[in-house]
């Protein structure tokens, strides 16, 4: 669903052609920090770290010329792997790229279907930008780890997360569940695997992971009953060759129930007045998670829960 939208019935009335545009497949972005996720999931699933492996954060990274910092210019002293998803650490997640290397982290971006179009049967599918991937310098794949220099469209966001939901396995997504033919004859859409990105292990463990960081940090996106596994991002938007040092896209991804998961989704917001995701897209997302739980009734997966 995106906005702004246009009235098929009057469809020629608009202010600007580019409502036409499906953006969840159309508009490759910045991600940002949602993208920690698969950095994560990366180190995870080779064993380069584990949910308490510590790191001590420099502040500062300094790597080809270029300065490497956490929002707000926060420096966090020695922390966990699941912290540094919880407080959002840049440094934390180019120092986990650092140990993969950047062809291996490269290749596991590109498992998780980055780069490329996933398929799905709509017209002017984007395949997004890891271009830079390719590049020698150290400072590539760091701000790759926090989802900068890099593009991706909402889909390709929910399709790894997805795989991160159901234990490593990415599907390709799909919009026609199934044709009615006018003899009666029904065509099923069968799912379609698009590869194993990381291992039922690896992907319990990053989902522990990500209900840490909504029970421990963005407390608002709690719903109650269910536990819900979740990252936010807000991304520098790029202008003219240089990032802009007040304009940010939004976005707040995630699934649940996180114990059993029926349902994922990504919402994004294109420069909002407000500075942070939590502030824009993380409201929406817990809103809408929570009628379609109740909705679907799916059953919660907390103690106590119906």
């Amino acid at each position: 669903c995106s906005l702004p939208d246009f009235d098929p019935n009057n469809y020629s009335q608009v202010s600007n052609i580019s409502v036409y545009n499906n953006r969840a497949i159309f508009t490759a972005y910045e991600p940002g920090s949602v993208f920690k996720a698969v950095t994560m999931a990366a180190g995870l699933d080779v064993g380069d770290i584990k949910p308490d492996t510590t790191y001590v954060d420099p502040c500062v990274l300094n790597l080809n010329g270029y300065h490497i910092r956490n929002a707000m210019d926060m420096c966090y002293g020695t922390s966990s792997m699941t912290k540094v998803l919880e407080d959002s650490i840049n440094t934390g997640a180019a120092w986990v790229e650092q140990k993969l290397g950047n062809a291996l982290f490269k290749s596991y971006v590109q498992k998780f279907g980055f780069g490329q179009r996933t398929g799905i049967r709509l017209d002017t599918e984007s395949a997004g930008d890891i271009s830079s991937l390719n590049n020698s310098g150290e400072i590539f794949g760091a701000t790759g780890s926090f989802g900068q220099g890099l593009t991706a469209t909402p889909l390709q966001l929910a399709a790894a997360y997805s795989a991160i939901a159901n234990g490593g396995t990415l599907l390709k997504p799909y919009v026609v569940q199934e044709v009615r033919h006018p003899d009666g004859q029904v065509d099923h859409t069968e799912p379609e695997t698009a590869g194993r990105v990381m291992s039922p292990e690896a992907s319990k463990l990053l989902t522990g992971m990500l209900v840490s960081v909504v029970e421990n940090h963005y407390l608002s996106a709690r719903i109650p009953g269910y536990y819900v596994a979740a990252k936010s991002g807000t991304a520098q938007i790029a202008v003219n060759g240089s990032y802009s040092p007040t304009s940010t896209n939004h976005t707040f991804a995630g699934f649940a129930p996180a114990t059993n998961p029926k349902l994922v989704m990504i919402v994004k917001y294109d420069s909002p007045d407000k500075p942070w995701a939590e502030q824009t897209a993380m409201p929406v997302f817990t809103d809408i998670m929570n009628y379609a739980l109740n909705y679907y009734g799916i059953p919660g997966d907390k103690p106590g829960s119906n």
